[in-house]
């Protein structure tokens, strides 16, 4: 009963071979009645033909007094559909301690046979998916040594999967300047404590330093417990490259602003001063510092100039930029500064416009000059207007221009009469 009512299958079979148990747990599993497979051979009739001469063999030792335990083989059911079994199998004997025949108590492990093939092919889906992936891979072990290194990684590195496999990876591969900060970040994802996006070098075989962004993970085993670290990396040495070249360049770029010969100023899209160079200091007396920040409209521009000066700079905030246009700074001693100024659109790398770059002239001598030529032509004019002498003036195809007061009145032509004709003829 206990035999026949067991929640495992279980069969046995003579000194031949033959089936003599059959429990309703065996019929279950395989489809067969226990009718059905009495006294036949177990091996012939119910294993299928690779697994005949290991089955063959258990039972065999068993005959002769030599159980195992834990073998697993297939057995094939009514509908041809395979169950895998682990089976123990042990010598039965009669009174006198002869061995008569063999039972066999087995296990049902088909679904966990699914489970653990199911297992192997995603492990080697995700080895592979490991070794072609197109970004340097490595893992290393709970003592740090290297147990995982993709194709990517050798390419880079130039060292193959033999070569550091079992090599510590902080010690051996990673510069001496580095070591610290890239043995915390490992020792953290032991603990389960990962890093995302972790910048570090390492150093190829011909020495080439190569840059890596890193995303340290924590590997576990099936109980949860750490065991190791995945760590999933990115060639970003040409990144690192342009980005080191942007800045040379923006260093440069703002040595340039900064020492240049002309004033220059910026402002950001709120119409605030983000730039104010070396030579805008010398003329308007005010640092850097104490206009950053400020509204350039509203705290450095006079009254009579805020609206032109406001529409010149909100239409370069537009791309509609400016040239030569003239406006008057005020230094801090409220002496007036005469500007003539080119605005440029400032844009960030979208293309966004971000503010405004302005690149201005002091022009207030040449304004001075201009203004004192003015004065003396004026007075020219006057003098020759005023004269008490006739004073005529013709240009270089003797047409008059310049009639005086005193021709006028001695030759009796007004100025308007003579202006533009031939003196001569």
């Amino acid at each position: 009963t206990f035999i026949d009512t067991a929640n495992a299958p279980i069969f046995g079979i003579d000194a031949k071979g033959l089936v003599n148990e059959w429990n309703n747990k065996a019929a279950e599993i395989t489809g067969f009645s226990k009718d059905q497979v009495l006294n036949r051979n177990l091996v012939e009739d119910f294993i299928s033909p690779d697994y005949r001469v290991s089955v063959s063999q258990v039972l065999t030792n068993a005959l002769k007094g030599r159980g195992t335990a834990n073998f697993e083989f297939p057995l094939f059911t009514v509908d041809k559909r395979r169950v895998e079994v682990l089976l123990n199998a042990t010598p039965r004997k009669d009174i006198s301690g002869q061995v008569v025949g063999v039972i066999g108590v087995g296990q049902d492990i088909t679904d966990r046979k699914q489970v653990e093939v199911e297992k192997t092919r995603v492990a080697e889906e995700l080895q592979n998916f490991i070794d072609t992936a197109n970004a340097p891979i490595f893992g290393i072990d709970a003592n740090g040594l290297v147990n995982e290194w993709n194709n990517k990684a050798a390419e880079i590195t130039g060292f193959s999967k033999e070569e550091v496999l079992g090599k510590d990876l902080v010690e051996v591969y990673i510069t001496d300047e580095y070591r610290s900060s890239v043995k915390e970040v490992l020792d953290n994802a032991l603990q389960g404590h990962e890093t995302a996006n972790f910048e570090f070098p390492l150093f190829t075989k011909n020495q080439r330093r190569v840059e890596v962004l890193l995303n340290a993970t924590t590997r576990r085993d099936e109980s949860g417990k750490a065991v190791g670290v995945i760590g999933v990396g990115q060639d970003i040495t040409e990144r690192k490259q342009v980005e080191s070249e942007k800045f040379r360049v923006a260093q440069e770029l703002q040595a340039f602003i900064d020492s240049a010969n002309a004033p220059i100023f910026g402002i950001d899209a709120k119409g605030r001063i983000n730039e104010w160079n070396n030579k805008a200091a010398e003329i308007t007396n005010f640092s850097s510092m104490e206009v950053l920040g400020r509204e350039l409209v509203k705290d450095f521009i006079t009254e009579e100039y805020r609206e032109t000066v406001k529409e010149v700079l909100d239409n370069a905030l537009r791309g509609l930029e400016a040239s030569n246009f003239e406006f008057p700074l005020y230094t801090k001693d409220q002496r007036r500064v005469e500007v003539l100024l080119n605005a440029t659109t400032r844009r960030d790398v979208s293309g966004r416009v971000v503010g405004v770059l302005g690149v201005g002239q002091d022009i207030t001598e040449r304004k001075r000059v201009e203004i004192e030529m003015t004065r003396i032509a004026r007075e020219l004019q006057t003098f020759i207007d005023t004269a008490n002498a006739p004073i005529f003036g013709i240009d270089a195809n003797g047409l008059v221009n310049e009639w005086n007061n005193k021709s006028a009145e001695i030759t009796g032509y007004s100025k308007a009469e003579v202006l533009g004709k031939n003196l001569v003829e």
